[in-house]
């Protein structure tokens, strides 16, 4: 099939739910989230078909990315489907508003679309239009327990090694550094074989990292993420530099041209890309050849079916993130999609992303 013979874009619908979290808010050093607010797409063909995308915000704003997918829109309908071509199209229609961030959010919710519905007319998974290099994808287990009690920690990081996740992260930024370093010492000893990463969030300023990097330098952590706020390049130029442990950032950072910066100034060891925030899978597959250059493994952030499914198609890989309580199947955000097995995630076989949505939980929850 060519282009000539591809279906059209006939039109395009959108939706935008607020989910609340059922097991109570979130929170770290600098965030309360008590829902999370999804901005989904449905992309119709000419030949019948529907693709669906989406992107997300931790509880706010999904409003103004559903507006400006709705400014986007009248710019693709008659469109031939083109994922690729219809991003770089669309960029180029919002840049002058932003080229990262709130635009890179709307462009993403497209551009899954536009790669599902590609798929179901091709009739095959969107891993093996890419390219499928593994069947399965190894998981690690990511908590938000900074309010728990070590002992609570303890537990949820035996869980996550009885389940044969391949490492762990847990929350850091307790009050005081010596807080932090005797629960992730404690954490060492009750389960040593397990390689541990702490994600601090953005919460501290240089002289904090620098100080906690020096802290935890016994404890051999496997990476510290987000030491700082996510748009402070040289400064974490300046900390990986004077430190050993390496560096895990990327959900908060938006474009190719970012993370590049990033990646060629020696910041970055673990590149934590979020498909929902980054223009979706083609702006995905843009930071993973950077990434790949560069011989650093992609270790995306959060939407574990989705995030986990694509590394089936991407080289350089280390785990995708299962988040405690933060599967969108548990949220209901989806109905049904791959599954786990051995501390790996198995994509679905499905035409498309092979993600199903719960549409009656979502519709309970519209905005």
């Amino acid at each position: 099939m060519n282009i000539n013979e591809m279906p059209v874009i006939d039109h395009i619908e959108l939706m935008t739910s607020r989910v609340p979290l059922p097991d109570g808010p979130w929170g770290d050093q600098i965030h309360h989230v008590t829902d999370i607010e999804v901005s989904i797409v449905d992309v119709y063909g000419s030949n019948g078909k529907v693709g669906t995308g989406f992107s997300h915000t931790s509880g706010w704003c999904g409003k103004t990315i559903s507006a400006l997918v709705q400014e986007i829109i009248p710019d693709v309908i008659g469109k031939p489907l083109s994922p690729r071509g219809l991003w770089h199209r669309s960029y180029k229609h919002v840049h002058d508003v932003g080229g990262a961030g709130v635009t890179t959010h709307a462009l993403s919710a497209l551009d899954i679309a536009y790669w599902d519905l590609l798929g179901k007319t091709l009739n095959v998974p969107i891993i093996d239009i890419l390219g499928r290099v593994r069947d399965r994808v190894p998981l690690y287990g990511s908590g938000i327990n900074l309010h728990l009690s070590i002992e609570e920690v303890i537990d949820q990081v035996k869980r996550w090694k009885s389940k044969g996740y391949f490492a762990a992260k847990v929350k850091v930024g307790k009050p005081t550094i010596e807080e932090d370093v005797e629960r992730l010492r404690k954490i060492k000893e009750a389960v040593p074989d397990m390689p541990l990463a702490v994600d601090a969030n953005q919460g501290w300023n240089f002289p904090q990292a620098l100080q906690a990097f020096k802290a935890f330098d016994p404890l051999n952590l496997l990476w510290i993420e987000e030491p700082l706020p996510s748009d402070d390049i040289v400064g974490h130029i300046n900390l990986r530099q004077r430190t050993n442990t390496p560096i895990a950032l990327g959900e908060n950072v938006y474009n190719v041209n970012q993370f590049a910066q990033y990646i060629e100034g020696c910041a970055v060891d673990f590149v934590q890309a979020d498909l929902g925030r980054v223009g979706g899978i083609t702006g995905y597959l843009d930071i993973a050849t950077v990434a790949r250059a560069h011989n650093l493994p992609m270790t995306p952030h959060f939407v574990m079916e989705l995030s986990a499914s694509l590394l089936a198609a991407i080289p350089n890989i280390s785990y995708a993130e299962m988040t405690d309580g933060g599967r969108w199947e548990d949220l209901r955000i989806f109905a049904s999609a791959g599954r786990e097995e051995n501390g790996c995630y198995i994509p679905s076989e499905l035409p498309g992303h092979g993600i199903i949505l719960d549409r009656d939980y979502l519709n309970k929850h519209k905005i």
